[in-house]
């Protein structure tokens, strides 16, 4: 009687390929469908559909961190998205190709925009730190896990030379 070895689960460089995989080829078929459906006249408006559908794709790669058991791949395509959002959010409000906009909603639409660029920043510093936290923390508890168990004589007796090395003096007869 033969038994059937139990199925491997996929690589985790394959679930993470394929999560960039998707995400990629639906983010540039969706965005050059946005750009050709628009005419001429209104690129303008499709860059900006672009950048926020191209923030909104970040935030989803983001998210997929969670399903991939190796988070590389989508936390860079998360990256890849922001940057290509910000840029072309940027770009376009500056340039102002159509002179669509006047001077005060150009400076306010740069002023939000750069306020979401920034709370992306500090998310990211955030979430970097909180990784190299959760690094030393694991490489801490590990060491603590290899280490030899104590016994509880152990314990009591640092307790006990604790209590009498650190007791009060003894006051001299006379004293109050």
């Amino acid at each position: 009687m033969t038994t059937n070895p139990a199925p491997t689960p996929p690589k985790s460089a394959t679930i993470g390929l394929a999560i960039v995989a998707v995400l990629a080829v639906v983010g540039a078929l969706l965005f050059s469908g946005i750009y050709l459906a628009i005419p001429q006249n209104g690129h303008f408006y499709a860059l900006i559909a672009i950048g926020v559908l191209s923030l909104v794709f970040a935030l989803a790669a983001y998210l997929a961190q969670a399903v991939a058991p190796d988070p590389m791949m989508p936390r860079a395509l998360a990256w890849g998205f922001a940057g290509l959002g910000f840029f072309l959010l940027l770009g376009t409000v500056v340039v102002n190709p159509t002179s669509i906009l006047g001077f005060l909603a150009q400076l306010l639409l740069l002023i939000v925009v750069l306020l979401f660029l920034a709370l992306t920043l500090v998310g990211g510093y955030w979430r970097y730190r909180s990784v190299a936290l959760d690094k030393v923390r694991l490489e801490r508890r590990e060491g603590w896990q290899a280490s030899a168990p104590r016994s509880a004589l152990d314990y009591s007796a640092a307790q006990h030379e604790r209590d009498v090395t650190q007791s009060p003096p003894v006051p001299a007869k006379g004293q109050p």
